[in-house]
């Protein structure tokens, strides 16, 4: 109820008695007095001025509720019927039209009298809301009061602080010198707990040397008698490896004596081998000369066939002359034949003994190696006999060493054993001395804990004095502000819902402007595409073109090497066809062949040519097929900037869901948190609310607006790749004018939700992350 009153006061301005009263003295003269045409016409004015400043007198920024929206329609209906009857009054008066104005004027005077039940209930409700002004104007006084009082109270809270702190002082004076007296008491029971400290780790570190000595002393007794032991293994180890050693060095000198013998079995075998090889080498200078014979006795024979050949007369004398040349021949290829052989025999002899002889120095090669490794392992063993021998003299030295030192140890422990009796009575006396000093101390610390637990129950005080000072100067602030806030936080909504309605006209233009963009866009497009299309044809001309010509060309190709191997025929008929047919023929065979190189000329020309054009062409295709390349690549990246900017779409439209939804509940909560507040207070704030809310849901029409118009402009880009593969792209100075119209829209969101949020700031109710 609290509500609607307040809304019918905001509603209503000051002025609403003079129109009431305006209004009632229309209706008396309606009722009592007779209406005549004339009157109406001169009281035309008056009539119909307050029932226009009734309805134009609105805030624009508030909610309407049931009962103000069916009196502005009843004052709606009777603008209307007052309009008509003003228009009906101007024109030519008739017997029925007066009946007309007589029935309209009925009318006029019901919906008069339900338009003054309307505003009779809402001057009521004005008066109930101008109580309710008056009774927290009444509150703001008492709290006004209050505050007074405890202003008061803090001054006497702050004299009160005032003289504890000067108690506090005082006890702070009187603890700090107690506090000195109790550090210099401590400064001297640390000290002597030092000396004692001291003196304890002292004995502590001899006992633990007395105790190393004794350890020392047996681990070195138990050291020599090991070496003794050991001293005696080694000289029977050194006895042994002497007689070691003079066996390898007998079987050392024989070992030498076998390699010696080897040596000079290997000289006898090398001298043997040149031998070898200088028969070889006279045996292969024979075989040379008696080839060398062979080939000349060839050369007779060929020379003597010759002859007889010429000379068949002769033959039978020198017959007898071949055959025993022959007999020779065949003696001295027997004789080849087996010096061949045994030439093969010695080879392989000398391969055997080659063979024999690496054997031999590979094994006399492993017999040095073994040789000097056994002669360094004897004089590493020599080496380590002569080692041990120097050990054996230094432990002995060492030995006696450590008798001495174990005497001498012997008489410091005693020493050692006298000086802690006496350092155990200082340490008696000590312990002594320091459990009196902790006597003296365990009396001052009694002391001072009670001192210091007055100064904590005297600081405690202190402490809630501050709390209760600062708490009411907190509330005193808080109230002042929260009455400078309430009277700022009208004209500020005010000026933001002047600014909200300034922005949506102007997202209104930037809308229209965007439409007028993609007509443009869609008519680039269409343009577009019919330019694909003509170029397609062009493309598939040149293609059909290309593929005749290069028919062409291959048939004129077989013709010519059809004319080429006729021509090759003929002329090698004529070369074959004796003198006696005559010039004529020649003649006309020379002269074709020049006519058919005159025609290959001009066909090869002609197929250059042609090669030619094709070139131009192919390149021209391919100068096509990359600008459509290019084309279908710079679509793609428009239709991935549509997507990308629908999902910017589709996440602002989220968002601003999710703060309409934020709002709602920012209501709740400060429907929730705002308990003490007056219900004309708790109303405007709601009115407030609910205008945020209207200018969110006017944004994301805009933005609904936007993505279907981004979803026209995809669905139109789809259709014109169904009818063709191959889409150009849109001018890059549309692209530019998209992005900066998106970044303005962008711009517009952004100054919505700062306003949405000065306005939840400005109600006083703190905002909830919905991302949180």
């Amino acid at each position: 109820m609290y509500g609607f009153l307040s809304h019918i006061r905001l509603r209503f301005p000051v002025t609403y008695s003079q129109r009431h009263l305006q209004l009632c003295s229309i209706r008396l003269n309606w009722k009592h007095g007779p209406i005549g045409l004339a009157s109406i016409r001169n009281r035309k004015g008056c009539l119909f001025k307050p029932i226009k400043s009734v309805l134009n007198d609105k805030w624009s920024g508030i909610n309407d509720y049931e009962a103000a929206e069916s009196a502005r329609t009843l004052l709606d209906r009777l603008f209307e019927q007052t309009q008509k009857l003003e228009e009906q009054m101007t024109g030519e008066l008739h017997l029925d039209q007066d009946v007309q104005l007589g029935l309209n004027l009925q009318v006029l005077e019901t919906d008069l009298q339900a338009a003054l039940t309307a505003l009779k209930k809402k001057e009521e409700c004005l008066q109930e809301a101008e109580r309710v002004v008056l009774l927290e104007n009444n509150k703001l006084n008492r709290t006004k009061e209050e505050l007074e009082l405890r202003e008061r109270e803090i001054v006497a809270s702050c004299s009160k602080y005032d003289k504890l702190g000067e108690e506090l002082k005082e006890a702070n004076l009187k603890l700090a010198s107690q506090a000195s007296l109790i550090e210099d008491l401590k400064l001297r029971v640390k000290e002597r707990d030092q000396e004692i400290s001291a003196a304890q780790n002292g004995l502590s570190l001899k006992e633990e040397e007395m105790g190393r000595m004794t350890k020392d002393l047996e681990n070195k007794i138990q050291e020599a008698s090991y070496i003794d032991s050991e001293l005696k293994l080694k000289a029977q180890l050194l006895n042994e490896a002497n007689d070691v050693m003079r066996k390898q060095e007998i079987e050392l000198q024989e070992l030498r004596e076998a390699v010696r013998e080897k040596e000079v079995q290997l000289q006898d075998s090398h001298a043997q081998k040149k031998l070898g090889e200088e028969k070889l080498k006279a045996a292969e200078a024979a075989l040379e000369k008696q080839a060398r014979e062979w080939l000349l006795a060839q050369d007779e024979l060929k020379k003597l066939g010759e002859e007889a050949a010429i000379r068949v007369k002769e033959s039978n004398e020198t017959v007898e002359d071949f055959k025993r040349v022959k007999l020779l021949l065949d003696s001295v290829r027997s004789e080849l034949v087996s010096s061949q052989q045994s030439l093969a025999s010695s080879r392989k002899k000398m391969e055997e003994q080659e063979q024999l002889l690496t054997q031999q120095l590979a094994e006399l090669a492993e017999q040095r190696e073994s040789l000097v490794s056994y002669m360094e392992s004897l004089k590493q063993a020599q080496i380590e006999v002569d080692g041990e021998r120097v050990k054996l003299r230094v432990a002995e030295a060492e030995k006696k060493e450590v008798e001495s030192d174990l005497a001498m140890e012997k008489e410091l422990v005693k020493e050692l054993q006298e000086e802690l009796n006496k350092e155990r009575a200082s340490l008696k006396q000590a312990v002594q001395d320091k459990s009196l000093l902790q006597e003296r101390l365990d009396q001052k610390g009694t002391e001072f804990r009670e001192i210091t637990a007055l100064l904590c129950v005297k600081e405690s005080e202190l402490m809630d004095a501050k709390l209760e000072i600062q708490h009411l100067k907190s509330e005193k602030a808080s109230l002042e502000v929260a009455l400078k806030e309430k009277d700022l936080e009208l004209s500020n909504a005010r000026k933001m819902l002047e600014d909200v309605n300034q922005e949506i006209a102007d997202l209104k233009m930037l809308l229209d402007s965007k439409e007028t963009q993609l007509v443009q866009a869609t008519n680039m497009l269409r343009d577009k595409d019919e330019n694909v299309l003509i170029m397609q044809n062009e493309l598939n001309n040149t293609k059909l073109k290309a593929s005749e010509a290069e028919t062409v060309v291959e048939r004129i190709l077989k013709l010519t090497e059809t004319l080429v191997s006729s021509t090759k025929v003929e002329d090698i008929n004529s070369l074959r066809v004796p003198d006696e047919m005559g010039n004529e023929p020649l003649q006309l065979l020379w002269e074709t062949p020049d006519e058919f190189r005159w025609r290959q000329k001009q066909l090869e020309k002609e197929l250059e040519l042609t090669k030619e054009s094709l070139k131009t062409k192919e390149m021209e295709v391919l100068a096509a097929e990359r600008a459509l390349t290019v084309k279908d690549e710079e679509l793609k990246m428009t239709l991935a900037r549509m997507d990308a900017k629908e999902r910017e779409f589709k996440k602002v439209r989220e968002e601003l869901n999710d703060d309409a939804n934020d709002l709602q509940r920012l209501y709740a909560l400060a429907q929730e948190r705002i308990g003490d507040k007056s219900m004309g207070d708790l109303a405007i704030e709601k009115l407030r609310l609910e205008a945020a809310q209207l200018e969110v849901e006017a944004a994301t029409n805009a933005l609904n607006k936007l993505a279907e118009m981004s979803r026209q402009l995809l669905n139109e880009a789809g259709l014109s790749l169904e009818v063709d593969n191959d889409i150009p792209v849109l001018p890059n100075n549309f692209a530019i004018e998209d992005n900066e119209v998106f970044r303005e829209v962008k711009t517009e969101i952004a100054r919505l939700s700062a306003l949405t949020e000065e306005l939840v700031r400005g109600v006083g109710v703190v905002p909830v992350n919905p991302h949180t």
